[in-house]
């Protein structure tokens, strides 16, 4: 029989595992057995401490054979071991995601273009506080810590997000953790405009800088998703009448419509400032407007606007703006039923090939596949190919995963590494079929978003709005306030009391912030309460749809992007920790304590000799 030559460390290895085997198990030995593996183990250690590595290798291979043996464990010890094994590990898991930090793979694009989909980076839990494990409460937390216009974690646990519900090592149920941008901390009071945020804090002071630090320059905040929000009907209608609905923004009930006995549609606002009169007055509502783009033929069907009123052009901006409590609409659902809706101003804007190619130039869409010329957003599952009949086409383009942003396209390979296309790439292709389809539904990748039928309901997620006279689409100036289209357009608005102009920010004549006004129509956020916003606000279910984050579901921050390499890896865009805090410091300290006992009771089980 030719015996196994080992080396000191894998003689010492087996000198180990058996010798705490033995340790185990001695009790229940005979004196005679224990005689005989006591001796086998002394003769082995002696030679490990002579460094004797061919007595060493000869006695190891010999005891090594004891555990089959002499020293067999039943079943039961078997299966004991494994659980207390698997138990140790998963607590110390658990422990240091809760508590010191983890490893976290971006799942959507509602944080595009900071972080993108499958992006790895590693979270700390120690930003803010000390977070008590498996639950949303903290051991220690600092307020002043958390930092307004920088990236959080925080857990869906005990807030009205769908689909929060989720399996941590595919084995424990448990909630989901979001990252989004943290952009109000408790009692500030913010307004939009712009695509900007301007604000005070709970004692009246100017926060702007804060909420518009440089490195956000190219992120757009916008106060809603939709006008209509999130929106609750009675259990049952009466006569075939829905009323009243609640219109809910930011999870709050801000607006409520129903139908008089004599079917006469009325709305009131609630739960918001009193000085408050009008739908649009909320928040800087009046600031934006939801946008399509219209063909000639699409207007004409679609609207009232006759032939002769309208100028020629490829493709017309239509702008819905103003929603309105004051002069309701009656529509039916999708059972038939009467229900009110808010009421809008809608405008139009021709645009020519000047202006198309700007646009063009600005696109930003999801990320989507694209199979044998039918595109579907990303996170679906090819078989959607084959059961949802709404998918776009785009003829020419080669199968693949690809995204636009700020006009370029982009391919997107194994893991989510991103290379820029060509020029020439199909998808660069310039014409209006193109331009209107990845604009009206380049965010959903669904048909219903392209325009059908009169005060259709789907309504694509692409927002405008002005900032400095300029008109903006996707973060971008299309229109310059010096553009005679859009000269033309403002003086013919202007007309009309909800004509959709720029009303200018919250700013006195003598540049500082209007505070009284931004009381009056800003944004409030309650204490102990946070606003998340996504930086890719058209992909984002943030708190413009579950509201405010409580404190106790903060959880720490992301500090470095590991995957893709490229441009982005590294610290993510925001302003950086602080690396030195008291919780860091507490939870370090008690990491280092902790592994040093570890280490002390390694040595002491390792240490030669033990016998």
């Amino acid at each position: 029989m030719i015996k196994n030559r080992y080396s000191l460390r894998e003689s010492k290895k087996i000198f180990l595992s058996v010798y705490h085997l033995y340790s185990k198990q001695k009790k229940r030995l005979t004196d005679q057995q224990n005689q005989k593996i006591y001796a086998k183990l002394k003769a082995l250690e002696e030679a490990l401490l002579e460094k004797n590595r061919e007595k060493a290798s000869e006695y190891a291979d010999e005891i090594k054979l004891l555990p089959s043996a002499e020293l067999k464990k039943t079943s039961f010890e078997k299966i004991r071991d494994i659980l207390l094994a698997l138990a140790f590990a998963l607590g110390i898991a658990v422990l240091i995601r809760q508590m010191w930090f983890e490893l976290y793979e971006i799942p959507t694009g509602s944080m595009r273009p900071t972080l993108k989909e499958q992006d790895r980076l590693t979270v700390s839990k120690t930003n803010f506080g000390i977070n008590l494990p498996l639950t949303t409460k903290h051991l220690y937390f600092d307020n002043h810590l958390t930092q307004r216009g920088s990236i959080f974690i925080f857990t869906g646990a005990n807030m009205p997000i769908r689909d929060v519900d989720t399996l941590y090592f595919y084995l424990f149920p448990g909630k989901k953790q979001y990252v989004k941008r943290l952009m109000g901390k408790p009692g500030d009071c913010l307004y939009f405009y712009g695509g900007l945020i301007y604000g005070i804090d709970s004692e009246d002071r100017d926060i702007t800088p804060e909420l518009q630090p440089p490195y956000l320059d190219r992120i757009d905040h916008i106060p809603f998703i939709h006008f209509e929000g999130k929106t609750t009907f009675p259990s049952s209608s009466t006569k075939g009448i829905v009323s009243p609905v609640l219109i809910h923004q930011m999870n709050e009930a801000v607006a409520r419509l129903y139908l008089t006995p004599y079917n006469q549609p009325r709305g009131e606002l609630i739960n918001v400032n009193p000085a408050i009169k009008e739908y649009s007055e909320l928040w800087g509502f009046k600031n934006f407007a939801m946008s399509r783009l219209l063909t000639r033929s699409e207007l004409l069907s679609l609207t009232e606007i006759k032939s002769e009123e309208l100028p020629e052009s490829p493709l017309y901006l239509e702008l819905q703006h103003h929603p309105s409590i004051s002069s309701l609409q009656v529509v039916r659902n999708e059972k038939g039923q009467l229900r009110p809706t808010l009421s809008y101003t809608i405008s139009h804007i021709p645009l020519n090939e000047e202006h198309l190619r700007t646009l063009f130039n600005a696109l930003y869409t999801a990320r989507f596949h694209v199979k044998n010329g039918i595109a579907y957003r990303f996170g679906l599952p090819e078989s959607y190919l084959k059961t949802y009949p709404f998918l776009p086409h785009l003829e020419g383009v080669p199968d693949g995963c690809y995204e636009f942003y700020h006009g370029k396209a982009y391919e997107i390979k194994w893991q989510g590494l991103a290379v820029a296309c060509p020029l020439d790439h199909p998808l660069y292709q310039f014409n209006i079929k193109r331009i209107q389809l990845l604009y009206n539904i380049g965010i959903e990748f669904d048909t219903h978003f392209m325009p059908q039928y009169k005060n259709q309901t789907f309504y694509p997620s692409r927002y405008s709005y002005y900032r400095n006279g300029d008109l903006y689409l996707m973060g971008s100036a299309i229109l310059q306030k010096t553009d005679p289209t859009l000269i033309h357009f403002i003086n013919e608005e202007s007309k009309n009391a909800s004509g959709f102009i720029d009303h200018g920010p919250p700013i006195k004549p003598n540049g500082q912030l209007d505070i009284d006004f931004i009381k009056q129509f800003g944004l409030k956020i309650s204490a102990s309460d946070y606003l998340a916003l996504g930086d890719n606000h058209a992909m984002s279910a943030d708190s413009r749809d579950f509201g405010f984050v409580p404190e106790d579901n903060l959880r720490g921050a992301p500090d470095f992007i590991f995957w893709p390499p490229g441009s982005r890896w590294g610290a993510p865009n925001q302003t950086p920790y602080p690396l030195f805090n008291l919780p860091r410091t507490i939870i370090w300290i008690t990491a280092a304590v902790g592994i040093g006992i570890w280490w002390r009771i390694h040595r002491r089980r390792t240490k030669l000799p033990l016998l």
